[in-house]
């Protein structure tokens, strides 16, 4: 961790010497724009005043010009500003280029520390129980070889001893027939019994010691065999434990940057949380803003809705109180058009021969009874007015019938077209 540390503020220290190089050749960029604009100064100086010819009296002309010397140390000037701001530029791109790599490097770096951070808590685990089981496995494959190891050890020593009580059979055996030879004085018949004895019993021991040979044989065949593979063995036991041993260094490296690392991206996560915790906190202030400025509008016009709905409501009553007594009224009229209708008509059955007149007090009252009619007619609905009748003159002997609307008139002979003209004169 302290080597990561390390390496991140070498990476920020070479940033800002990058950027420092940055402004450095920014600044003499600048320079060099400065002075060139002197020396084009200067040039036109120079130019203006080349070859001014100045006359003075009683001695030559005099031509004013530029100094050789002062020209040829503007050139130098100008050659060591030019020299110097190659070496600038190809220094900073040597240092931008060192630490473009350097920077390369150490994101590389910084992206394998966090690739090793962001490692899951399961797959370490997941290692962690796989080295264990290994080492179990490779504990019991021990305990194997130790117990053959073991078990070959007790047999081979079993087998030298055998052997060794064989060669001990085999030098009695041996000292006894030399005894034998070196003794004179044995009969012919013991000779050939021992003889037969001898061949017999030779023959068995050498079958015996054949059979031994082939067992030590094999014994030695098998405990080089064991030898090369407690050899092997041992050889990758060694580099099984070395690499049990760079695992588990491995294991406590990442454990111990693990916890400083995981309590960063611990804190990171809270601050990340916290900050998106305030704008949601913001956000739903001013969603509740909104809302009070919402409801405090819909309240509003919920209220002026309840002022026009009850002033419908007013509007609705008084029309239909003005429509019922426009009703009653035209009840009324329609009634006293039937009763004036049985009048006229009893007065036709009366009178034979009507001749037609004009009245004009006649005229007259017949029209203040149209004006007193009309008025009331106007308040009553359109269908109504359709069906509204109009008060008939009042009947006499001599009397005659007019239209209020059109002061058409009529006898009491055509009362039947009168009727029929009113009708339509109404419908109008």
């Amino acid at each position: 961790m302290d080597d990561d540390v390390t390496k991140l503020r070498s990476y920020a220290t070479l940033n800002t010497f990058y950027h420092e190089t940055q402004q450095e050749i920014a600044n003499l960029g600048k320079q060099i724009l400065t002075r060139d604009g002197i020396i084009a100064e200067l040039k036109a100086r120079l130019v203006k005043h080349e070859r001014t010819c100045v006359r003075v009296e009683g001695e030559e002309h005099c031509v004013v010009g530029p100094s050789q010397s002062l020209v040829e140390s503007l050139c130098r000037e100008n050659l060591k500003l030019s020299q110097k701001l190659k070496e600038a530029e190809v220094d900073s791109a040597q240092k931008l280029e060192s630490c473009k790599r350097e920077i390369q490097n150490l994101q590389q770096k910084l992206r394998e520390k966090e690739q090793m951070l962001e490692w899951p808590e399961h797959e370490k685990e997941r290692e962690i129980q796989h080295l264990r089981v290994s080492l179990a496995a490779r504990d019991r494959e021990q305990a194997t070889r130790d117990v053959l190891c073991n078990s070959l050890a007790d047999e081979a020593e079993q087998l030298r001893g055998q052997l060794g009580a064989t060669v001990r059979v085999c030098e009695e055996l041996l000292g006894k027939l030399e005894k034998q030879k070196k003794l004179p004085g044995v009969t012919e018949h013991k000779t050939q019994v021992n003889e037969v004895t001898q061949c017999s019993e030779g023959a068995r021991l050498s079958g015996v010691i054949e059979k031994l040979q082939d067992e030590n044989q094999q014994l030695k065949s098998r405990v080089a065999y064991v030898e090369n593979l407690n050899s092997k063995w041992q050889k990758y036991d060694l580099s099984r434990e070395e690499y049990v041993r760079g695992l588990c260094q491995k294991l406590k490296e990442a454990s111990g940057g693990t916890s400083a690392g995981t309590v960063s991206l611990y804190q990171q996560e809270i601050n990340r949380l916290n900050g998106l915790l305030k704008e949601k906190m913001l956000e739903c202030d001013r969603l509740s803003r909104e809302r009070d400025d919402r409801v405090q509008r819909n309240k509003e016009h919920i209220q002026m809705l309840e002022q026009q709905v009850l002033a419908n409501v007013e509007d609705f009553k008084s029309e239909r109180a003005d429509r019922e007594r426009a009703q009653s009224k035209i009840l009324d009229l329609q009634e006293e058009v039937a009763r004036l209708q049985l009048q006229i008509r009893a007065q036709n059955s009366r009178e034979a021969t009507p001749t037609r007149r004009m009245l004009p007090s006649l005229k007259k009252a017949s029209r203040k009874q149209a004006e007193t009619v009309e008025p009331l007619l106007r308040n009553s609905p359109p269908d109504s007015s359709a069906r509204r009748p109009n008060a008939p003159l009042a009947a006499s002997a001599a009397s005659e019938l007019q239209c209020p609307r059109c002061l058409t008139m009529y006898d009491e002979k055509h009362t039947n077209e009168y009727l029929n003209h009113w009708e339509e004169c109404a419908r109008l």
